[in-house]
């Protein structure tokens, strides 16, 4: 029988394995995380579109879609519970009430960051910002046009990506980055002329093919020699080809042709004009399939219970966001599916505001990164539910909704959005100027490690 003194261990080597014992506990996080993303992902693909709608600034979740009440709330609020845990304010989204049965709100999202532009850039791209990589990194609607690009069909000639309105958001539009300028947004300002983005007379468009002809033939050389086969002249040549393909194109005009009845419909406004497009836009099906829209104005750091604050930004966004879920879900496809059903909506913003009493001397809330909440709808999410649940005032998550024993953050968001378009967001790419691999979701997050996973209960 062996001496059990041959089984005792050194101090030395005790103080080793306890060492070996405490790193493999503490970098746990980072084995799971490698070992969940070397498996291959099931993507749901449940939808064919995307369409975001931005909250600019931040809105105040707790005046809004996770109604807090206290002394602060104005009694035009006209909060009521429209059923157990669902507390409304009337006042300010009568439409959107009736369309909750289409929609989930998602009470558990958290941010990493509460400083504009980063928050902003976090939300476009999934990726925190990283100022050596910041022009490298694609955002989210690249890369859903990226990996849509091969299902294009001969006939489509819109966009894969579009954007409207991003005009005073402080990261800017996020673009392709790495990735070809193809799979860049196609930016629309609705406050313009929107019959410049179709030539409808047949004479002009005649004169307009006959001069493209002709730029063709003069630039040749820098369109086919091998030698200028920079990235920058790939992309400038793709900017030009979508945008002749978009003018000639007979199905674009009515795109952008919107009737007074459907302007005062949707509220008269230019987010109610970028709802309106977002919809034609899907209704088309012509090679779009996704539109980031931004509302401006929710950064309500003063007077926020002001007709000039919360509630003009309220009764723009109750009409336009209501009767495009509306018109989404009663237009149909000649298989008898609805446009809803194949486009998933979200609208958020990229933070939450302070809770509970407002500021005192400026009289508004400042911006809030451990709460805020979010509307999904359609492409196949089950309405009429609330996931996730805040405490009293609204200042943390108590509980997340899903099976992750974290809150929500647009990683997840994101991964949802590549699992409803079918794409496999555990991908990575190699060979970016940078050297460092790409991936659609970084195992890294901003402060921590996470599992980024899909918002599973949205979808019942």
């Amino acid at each position: 029988m062996p001496n059990l003194l041959d089984n005792f261990l050194t101090r030395r080597e005790m103080f080793r394995v306890g060492a070996t014992s405490v790193g493999a506990y503490t970098f746990s996080p980072l084995l799971q995380t490698q070992a969940r993303a070397a498996q291959p992902s099931k993507p749901r693909n449940s939808a064919r579109f995307v369409i975001w709608v931005m909250l600019d600034g931040g809105a105040s979740h707790l005046d809004t879609w996770d109604l807090k009440q206290g002394p602060w709330t104005p009694p035009d609020f006209d909060v009521r519970e429209l059923q157990p845990g669902l507390k409304w304010p009337m006042g300010l989204f009568p439409q959107l009430a009736k369309q909750l049965p289409r929609a989930a709100l998602v009470r558990s999202l958290e941010a990493w960051d509460s400083v504009h532009g980063r928050a902003q850039y976090y939300v476009q791209s999934a990726h925190s910002l990283n100022p050596a990589l910041h022009k490298e990194i694609p955002s989210v609607g690249s890369v859903v046009a990226m990996e849509w690009q091969q299902r294009r069909r001969p006939t489509d000639s819109l966009p894969s990506y579009v954007a409207l309105n991003v005009t005073q958001n402080q990261a800017g539009l996020l673009k392709s980055g790495f990735l070809p300028a193809l799979h860049s947004p196609f930016h629309i300002q609705t406050q313009t002329s929107l019959s410049a983005y179709a030539v409808e007379n047949a004479d002009e468009k005649a004169e307009f093919q006959r001069r493209w002809a002709l730029l063709k033939d003069f630039d040749a050389r820098l369109r086919n020699d091998s030698s200028l086969q920079a990235k920058a002249y790939r992309d400038y040549n793709d900017h030009y080809e979508s945008a002749v393909r978009l003018l000639v194109d007979p199905r674009t005009a009515p795109l952008f042709r919107l009737t007074a009845e459907e302007k005062t419909r949707y509220g008269s406004t230019p987010l109610g004009d970028a709802c309106l497009i977002a919809r034609n836009l899907v209704e088309a099906d012509s090679g779009t399939h996704f539109i980031f829209l931004q509302h401006n104005g929710w950064d309500h750091h003063s007077d926020i219970y002001q007709r000039k604050n919360i509630y003009k930004q309220c009764a723009e966004l109750d009409p336009a966001l209501s009767n495009l879920l509306e018109d989404l879900a009663t237009r149909k496809r000649p298989d008898g599916h609805s446009l809803l059903e194949e486009t998933l909506v979200i609208s958020a913003g990229e933070f939450g505001r302070t809770p509970g009493v407002i500021t005192t001397g400026l009289k508004g809330r400042d911006h809030y990164q451990y709460a805020f909440s979010g509307l999904f709808a359609g492409g196949g999410v089950k309405g009429g539910q609330i996931i996730g649940k805040t405490n009293e005032d609204g200042s943390k998550v108590i509980d997340a909704g899903w099976g992750a024993k974290r809150s929500i953050y647009m990683e997840d968001i994101a991964t949802t959005i590549y699992s409803a378009m079918g794409i496999d967001w555990r991908k990575k790419i190699t060979g970016t100027p940078s050297g460092r691999d790409f991936y659609y979701i970084e195992p890294f997050a901003a402060q921590k490690m996470i599992v980024s996973r899909e918002i599973e209960p949205l979808f019942g």
